[in-house]
């Protein structure tokens, strides 16, 4: 399903928007990613997106039609969300966990059944984690739990996915797992996916659009290569960059090395 952004702002106070004038638009199978430093909105964005928080300006549109077209339910049945992976207080096991994901596609008083709890499964074992099944996510690990919740949204069967940092907090093994997952639901599955990112260089390595969000209300949208650049990496973050290509396994991949922090030269001194 397509994805499109119209003429979109927020803002927590009056003339301070987070974010203004955002206008995207996301075709079945591209992945955007969302950059910006911390406090610039990233998690916002995707609330807003997504409908859990109302747009000040513009509208969200899925398919051509505005969110408003379609019931909770319905729209719930188009979408899914992955929050950021934190410690689980709650001793579900994890099929049960997954299971919650298809609560649009069941009646009010109903609960999950015999096809639902197969499908619930063979997405498990899709992600590789089917042997976690019986475990309690209070008691496996971050990278772990944030492969559940990526199986939780995907059993609802959505067809635009949105990610909240889904690779922070883990090791590079577990970050690699996660950046091949996502690259593989759009490019197989044709899964239209946004995610935000404090990493550039995940950006670079499967993202195929970038959203730079400055904190100041100011963003940059477009190509990775055309917007992620040395020169935006130090406006946005305030990080001197450079960025090389490498070839590694046949493939050509670009990556990021931070160089230094971009501060103002120190003021001369007089002459004694």
């Amino acid at each position: 399903m397509s994805l499109t952004i119209r003429n979109a702002s927020y803002g927590y106070r009056p003339g301070q928007p987070l974010f203004s004038g955002l206008d995207f638009a996301l075709s079945p199978g591209d992945i955007m990613a969302v950059l910006g430093p911390n406090g610039s909105g990233k998690t916002t964005l995707l609330n807003t997106i997504t409908g859990m928080m109302a747009w000040q300006q513009g509208e969200t549109r899925i398919n051509d039609k505005p969110l408003a077209a379609y019931g909770e339910r319905a729209l719930w049945r188009h979408i899914g969300y992955v929050p950021q992976a934190r410690a689980n207080a709650f001793a579900y096991s994890v099929l049960d966990m997954v299971l919650l994901g298809r609560a649009a596609h069941l009646g009010t008083f109903s609960r999950p059944g015999a096809k639902d709890r197969a499908l619930a499964r063979r997405v498990l074992e899709r992600l590789e984690i089917g042997h976690l099944e019986t475990a309690y996510c209070n008691a496996i690990s971050g990278g772990e739990l944030q492969l559940v919740f990526i199986a939780r949204a995907l059993i609802g069967e959505p067809s635009i996915l949105f990610l909240d940092e889904p690779e922070s907090h883990l090791d590079f093994k577990k970050q690699l797992i996660i950046l091949d997952i996502i690259e593989r639901l759009a490019r197989e599955d044709r899964l239209t996916c946004v995610m935000n990112t404090h990493f550039p260089n995940h950006a670079l390595r499967i993202a195929d659009s970038v959203l730079m969000l400055g904190g100041d209300g100011t963003h940059r949208f477009g190509p990775t290569n055309t917007v992620l650049t040395e020169d935006s990496i130090r406006a946005c973050f305030g990080v001197n960059a450079r960025i090389d290509t490498i070839v590694a396994e046949g493939r050509a991949m670009r990556a990021i090395y931070p160089v230094s922090l971009d501060r103002p030269p120190a003021p001369s001194q007089p002459e004694s």
